[in-house]
Formats: C-alpha cells, sequence, structure tokens
C-alpha cells in the first residue's frame, strides 16, 4: 500500500531534509544551491510534503517579494516521487498561502514550464519582476545567462 502524502508548513524539525533535497536538484542544475542558514531564513515560507511515516519528500517555499508579488521557489520533490502528484499539491498550498496573504501576483523562474502551466501559470518577461532581480538574482552566479524561464499568474486579487 502506498504512503498518503499529505502538505503541511515546514517546522525547524524540517531543515534538514529541505536541504538534501534542494541540494539534489541543485547538483542536477535544476535549481541553485541554498545553504542550511538560508533555509532557515525562509522557514516561515516553507512548506514539505511528507509520507504517513513521517518521511518528508517534497518541498516548496513563498516568498514576499513585495506587497504586490510572491514568488514560489525552492520547489524539489525527491527522485521516487516525481511525476506522482507531489509537485501539484506543493504548488497548490503555495498558491493558496499565497491567496490567504492577499498577494495579487505569484511568480516563479523555473525549467518546468508544462508543469506550472497545468497549475494556472503563464510564461512571462523576467523584465516585469524588477524586485526579484534586485533580491535574488544579483546574488546569482547566472545573472548574465539566466536559462530560467519566469511565469506568473494573478489572484484574485489583481
Amino acid at each position: 500500500m502506498e504512503d498518503e502524502i499529505t502538505v503541511y508548513k515546514a517546522t525547524v524539525d524540517d531543515v534538514d531534509a529541505i536541504f538534501r533535497l534542494t541540494a539534489e536538484m541543485s547538483k542536477r542544475g535544476l535549481m541553485l544551491p541554498r545553504s542550511k542558514y538560508r533555509i532557515i531564513t525562509m522557514l516561515t515560507g516553507f512548506y514539505v510534503a511528507k509520507k504517513n511515516s513521517g518521511e518528508v519528500v517534497g518541498c516548496g517555499a513563498l516568498n514576499p517579494l513585495w506587497t504586490d508579488m510572491g514568488e514560489i521557489m525552492a520547489l524539489a520533490v525527491s527522485d521516487d516521487y516525481w511525476g506522482k502528484g507531489v509537485g501539484k499539491k506543493l504548488v497548490a498550498a503555495l498558491i493558496k498561502e499565497g491567496r490567504s496573504l492577499r498577494m495579487p501576483e505569484i511568480i516563479t523562474l523555473t525549467y518546468q514550464v508544462d508543469f506550472f502551466k497545468k497549475m494556472g501559470f503563464t510564461v512571462t518577461d523576467k523584465d516585469s519582476f524588477p524586485r526579484k532581480v534586485w533580491r535574488e538574482c544579483l546574488e546569482c552566479p547566472k545573472l548574465e545567462e539566466c536559462d530560467e524561464i519566469a511565469m506568473h499568474m494573478y489572484t484574485e486579487f489583481h
């Protein structure tokens, strides 16, 4: 019998698992590396997907960029659960969180364009996210040759 997956707000107990998941994705070039310190500073925005045994098999964060926009970032799913709806559950929880915070727009920079399209996002121009660029992109080693695709969705507060 397959374990049921449930999504929860992350706690300090989940930091090591989040670090492990994001480090694996980073090694494959699918996201930027994040230190445990960076994960801890973002912890209030993280959600985790857990099996009923308590094992964390996915994570993702919603990071407010300003009063008009938040970003879904650090979305990672373990190999064994890739393609089994874990990412969908996480993104749905992050969108719900954005709506509860009354964020008019949610963005993401991703390589998983088809996945985010299915979640209601559309491709857009990175230049429409100046706050994102000034907050994190300046520290990115890919700044001059960014190959991630910018996507966004408007919430009912737009």
